[in-house]
C-alpha cells in the first residue's frame, strides 16, 4: 500500500509539471507562430494519449464495452469535474470560443448517436467516424485560420513580449505532453492496483473508473491555461476532446474490434450528449461561462454517476 500511494504521488508530481510545460510552451507557439491557441488547444490537448490508449488496449483484449464507456466516461469527466472545476477556480468568467466551435462538435456528436445506436458498431461505421473526427479537424484548422483569426493573432504578436525560440517552445510543449503521458500512466497503473474486483457492469467500470484515471491530466489542461490566462487553450481542450472522444476514439477502437455498447456506456453518451447541450448553450447565450455553470456541470456528474451506480 505505501508503494501504491508513492507512486501515485509521484504520477501526480509528473503531471502537474508536465502540464504546465506543455500549457506554457503551446501558448508559446500559438503567439510565436501565428496559430489559434483554440486550434492548438484543440489537436494538441484533445487527443488524450492516454485515453486513446486504454480504448485501444481494451478493444485489442475484447472488452469493447469498456472501451465504449471509457471514450465516453472521458468526455464526461472533462466537461464535469475538470471544466467544473475550472470554472470554479477561474479570475473570472471564460470567454466563449467562436459559436462556429462551440458549434462544430455538433457533427460529431450526432455522428456517434447513430453509429450506437444499435449498440453496435462494426469496423465499416469506425471507419467513417475517423473520416468525420478528420473532417472535424480540417474545418478547426479552416476557421482558424481565417482572416479575422489571423489579424487578431498578428495583433497580439505584436503586443506581446518576445518570446523564447520555436524550436525552444515546441520542446518544452512535446516534452510537456511526453511527462502528462508518463504521470497519467503511473497514476492508472497505480489506481488499478487500489480497485478491487465489483459487481458493477462493464460499461460503468469504463465510464467511472478507467475513464476518470485516464483523465486526470484533463483537470489541469482545463484549470492551468485558466489561471493563466489562457482560456483559449482550454475552451480548445474541452471541445476537441469532445469531437475526438466521440468519432476519433471509438472509430479507431471500432476498426481493432467492432464494439458492443452496453446499457451503461450507452447512458455515458446520453450524459456526454446533455452536458455538451449545457456547457455549449451557456458560451452560445451569455458568450461567457462562469461559477453558475461550474456548479451545474458538477451537479449533473453528480446525478449521473448516482443513477449510473444503479444499473
Amino acid at each position: 500500500m505505501v508503494l501504491t500511494l508513492a507512486l501515485l504521488a509521484a504520477g501526480a508530481l509528473l503531471l502537474y509539471l508536465g502540464a504546465e510545460a506543455a500549457v506554457r510552451g503551446a501558448a508559446g507557439l500559438s503567439r510565436a507562430l501565428r496559430i489559434p491557441a483554440f486550434v492548438l488547444g484543440a489537436l494538441l490537448f484533445g487527443v488524450d494519449l492516454e485515453g486513446l490508449g486504454a480504448a485501444l488496449v481494451a478493444a485489442g483484449r475484447g472488452q469493447t464495452e469498456i472501451a465504449a464507456g471509457e471514450s465516453f466516461g472521458t468526455i464526461l469527466f472533462l466537461f464535469s469535474l475538470a471544466l467544473g472545476a475550472a470554472l470554479l477556480l477561474a479570475r473570472s468568467p471564460v470567454p466563449s470560443p467562436s459559436p462556429a466551435m462551440v458549434a462544430l462538435p455538433a457533427l460529431p456528436v450526432v455522428a456517434c448517436a447513430v453509429a450506437i445506436s444499435d449498440r453496435f458498431v462494426a469496423r465499416w461505421e469506425g471507419a467513417l467516424l475517423v473520416i468525420i473526427y478528420g473532417a472535424y479537424v480540417v474545418l478547426v484548422i479552416l476557421r482558424g485560420n481565417g482572416p479575422d483569426e489571423r489579424r487578431r493573432q498578428a495583433d497580439e504578436g505584436k503586443r506581446a513580449s518576445p518570446e523564447a525560440p520555436t524550436s525552444r517552445l515546441a520542446l518544452l510543449t512535446f516534452g510537456g505532453l511526453a511527462l502528462v503521458f508518463v504521470g497519467a500512466t503511473v497514476l492508472v497503473a497505480s489506481g488499478g492496483r487500489l480497485v478491487d474486483l465489483t459487481t458493477l457492469s462493464a460499461g460503468f467500470v469504463g465510464a467511472a473508473v478507467v475513464g476518470v484515471l485516464v483523465s486526470l491530466d484533463e483537470v489541469l489542461l482545463e484549470v492551468l491555461p485558466i489561471r493563466r490566462g489562457e482560456p483559449e487553450l482550454a475552451t480548445g481542450n474541452l471541445f476537441g476532446t469532445l469531437a475526438a472522444f466521440t468519432t476519433g476514439v471509438p472509430g479507431l477502437a471500432a476498426l481493432v474490434r467492432p464494439l458492443v455498447l452496453d446499457g451503461a456506456a450507452a447512458a455515458a453518451y446520453l450524459a456526454v450528449a446533455l452536458l455538451y447541450f449545457v456547457v455549449g448553450t451557456g458560451f452560445l447565450a451569455r458568450g461567457k461561462a462562469g461559477r453558475l455553470l461550474g456548479g451545474t456541470v458538477l451537479v449533473l456528474y453528480a446525478a449521473w454517476l448516482s443513477l449510473a451506480s444503479m444499473t
